[in-house]
């Protein structure tokens, strides 16, 4: 097992996840949300930049996620804010992915990367 692939944490089943989906979860002292589009898994932080809503309970339309409090929306592929949202920020994105034997989602909680 490669250095990388060791850390990698498992946070989810992949059965814990549906197509279009948002799952909280937590990994070291990072809170994420994990999302599923066209079944590929991303996992951002859980908190909006703007007043830290939470976004597992947003909407996901495509790869854009809405938070519920004041609508900023987030590309889940990267964490990078939409151009429509200036009150808020870019935030990180994680690596994940999902062990096709096992069908757990792991994620990479020390690789996270903020867009500028």
């Amino acid at each position: 097992m490669s250095e990388e692939e060791e850390q990698y944490q498992k946070v989810a089943s992949k059965s814990d996840l549906q197509e279009g989906g948002l799952l909280k979860v937590q990994v070291k002292d990072k809170e994420l949300v994990l999302s599923m589009v066209e079944g590929k898994v991303y996992a951002i932080d859980n908190v909006c930049t703007h007043r830290r809503g939470p976004l597992n309970e947003g909407e996901l339309k495509g790869y854009n996620l809405k938070c519920p409090w004041h609508y900023a929306v987030f590309d889940v592929r990267d964490g990078k804010v939409s151009d429509r949202t200036v009150w808020a920020t870019n935030m990180n994105s994680y690596p994940a992915k999902v062990d096709e034997i096992s069908g757990d989602i792991l994620v990479n909680p020390d690789k996270g990367v903020k867009k500028t």
